[in-house]
């Protein structure tokens, strides 16, 4: 493997990071409020990392029960995390989400950090920004070939929700960069991010996926100076919402052909999302896709390090 190949591969794999959970079963049908979004529950395991990057042991948390074999549904954690186990040519475990406590038992605090890693011979610092989504995939992650491919993307959900209601604390880091195996200075600063999509899919005779835009909300986080934002409400907005004066196609647009959302389809194969309109008849939704991160750009390696953010207390207001 020359060092380029050697590169790529990591870098294939820390973009992975940012968008994959626990392979959990996540995809029952939810209603109403999502559970364990008081973040009170959690559990951890404790992975050793292979020798040739340290052979360190770690703690990987997971949001609900160790035991997820249980047919109450409010007792299922449907979240996901960039804490994962990545099985390559070593073992390498991804920690950038814990429980903290707090006043009323715990919150989800999600950190960016750089990771640094020697292996073969080269020193990696790739970025990797703390995220919590709704969604599931498969574990350990054997392969770096078309890592979007394995994640599936949402839940089930059919309510329609006036807004969502969270607490929260952002801490912004100071410089941004862009690192893979190198770092370099990106201008602007870094920011949180919320994004829930509310969609209703369907699949065709061939196993393609395609779903309307029933609502949704994007909304960027800076620095609350080290307070919490306690019972934030942001609206979701429903419809077509390109004529609106808040519209933003570079943000708020749908989901392109070239998609970089995957789900899985009725034969249990991934295939790529396409949203092909706006909903004009007040449908219900068929599925969520709700995460937030603690870099915006994380998933192109940008971010601050030491950016923190916390969330806590998740709820739909009807």
């Amino acid at each position: 493997m020359t060092q380029n190949q050697s590169i790529l591969t990591f870098s294939l794999f820390f973009f992975l990071l940012i968008k994959s959970s626990f392979g959990q079963d996540k995809t029952s049908n939810v209603t109403g409020q999502l559970p364990c979004s008081n973040f009170d529950i959690w559990h951890f395991k404790e992975c050793k990392e292979s020798s040739l990057v340290g052979g360190e042991t770690k703690k990987v948390f997971e949001l609900g029960f160790e035991n997820q074999e249980n047919d109450n549904i409010n007792e299922i954690s449907p979240w996901g995390t960039t804490n994962i186990h990545a099985k390559l040519a070593v073992d390498i475990y991804n920690t950038c989400v814990f429980p903290e406590k707090n006043e009323n038992g715990y919150s989800c605090r999600m950190e960016t950090k750089v990771r640094e890693i020697r292996v073969m011979g080269l020193k990696l610092k790739v970025l990797v920004s703390g995220a919590l989504f709704l969604g599931e995939m498969e574990e350990p992650v054997r392969s770096v070939k078309n890592p979007i491919q394995k994640i599936n993307h949402g839940i089930p959900f059919t309510e329609r929700p006036r807004a969502i209601q969270f607490n929260y604390k952002y801490n912004a880091g100071k410089k941004r960069i862009k690192s893979i195996y190198n770092s370099e200075p990106i201008k602007g600063c870094d920011k949180a991010e919320l994004c829930l999509l509310l969609q209703k899919r369907w699949e065709d005779e061939k196993g393609n996926v395609y779903a309307t835009r029933i609502g949704g909300v994007r909304n960027f986080f800076d620095d609350t100076n080290n307070c919490w934002l306690k019972d934030t409400i942001i609206d979701i907005k429903y419809g077509d919402i390109t004529n609106e004066l808040f519209y933003d196609s570079a943000t708020m647009g749908l989901i392109p052909s070239v998609s970089e959302l995957y789900v899985k389809n009725s034969q249990g194969k991934m295939v790529p999302l396409i949203e092909t309109g706006w909903d004009t008849k007040n449908e219900n939704p068929t599925h969520l896709v709700l995460y937030f991160t603690s870099s915006y750009e994380g998933i192109e390696f940008i971010g601050s390090p030491e950016s923190v953010l916390w969330v806590d207390d998740i709820q739909f207001v009807y």
